[in-house]
């Protein structure tokens, strides 16, 4: 392949990465919805015109922001997993990215997504129930194997409900921003969550190994 052929290509990868990662931060700071293509124009510095050279419309750039979002959260989690000595630091290693991540990302995001791009929320449900459902039922699995869950617990039930809660943070209603701060409610709800899985045992360790990220909500 000639060479200015093959800097074309890079140069358009480039461009479109740029444009995927400043909106990215854009959309997640204020939410979809509110975030218009001339205003993705403007804060990227490139005209409209530019913009639907990478992008049929907003339709298209929501879903591969989510698409690359995505495969970066898979990457950093796998990483987590495979660092992890034990389900119950495997559990601690991840609340402190969620604890990050859900920082950094607006309330409306999910609800944006689910009403008006269903493209982008299927690419979001795929990864929920083929990808983090099967991430919270591994860390259950090991956790009644290493003797800090419980045996007879319902793996299948309470994976499902591990994905309720984390969803339950992005409704306004339920948790308006107003009222809430959503990292400390995540805390909440995995400390909960975790006390309600443990045996003696587990929760001995879990009360030693959570003990300073948890701090805030003891």
């Amino acid at each position: 392949m000639p060479q200015q052929k093959v800097s074309s290509i890079n140069y358009a990868v480039d461009i479109k990465d740029k444009i995927l990662s400043k909106i990215e931060q854009l959309f997640m700071r204020f939410g979809i919805k509110s975030i218009t293509m001339d205003e993705v124009a403007r804060h990227c510095n490139i005209s409209k015109k530019t913009i639907y050279q990478y992008f049929n419309d907003k339709d298209a750039l929501v879903k591969e922001i989510m698409e690359r979002h995505i495969e970066q959260d898979r990457c950093v989690i796998q990483n987590l997993h495979d660092q992890a000595s034990s389900a119950l630091d495997e559990v601690v290693k991840i609340s402190e990215y969620l604890k990050t991540e859900i920082a950094g990302i607006h309330p409306s995001v999910l609800y944006d997504l689910r009403k008006y791009h269903s493209s982008a929320y299927e690419v979001f449900e795929n990864h929920r129930d083929n990808h983090f459902l099967g991430l919270v039922t591994r860390n259950l699995e090991r956790g009644v194997k290493e003797g800090v869950y419980r045996s007879e617990i319902n793996i299948g039930i309470y994976a499902r409900l591990r994905i309720l809660q984390l969803e339950a943070l992005f409704d306004g209603k339920l948790f308006p921003k107003t009222e809430w701060e959503q990292t400390s409610v995540q805390l909440y709800f995995i400390d909960h969550f975790v006390r309600g899985l443990a045996t003696e045992e587990g929760l001995k360790q879990w009360l030693n190994i959570s003990q300073n990220p948890f701090k805030v909500i003891r």
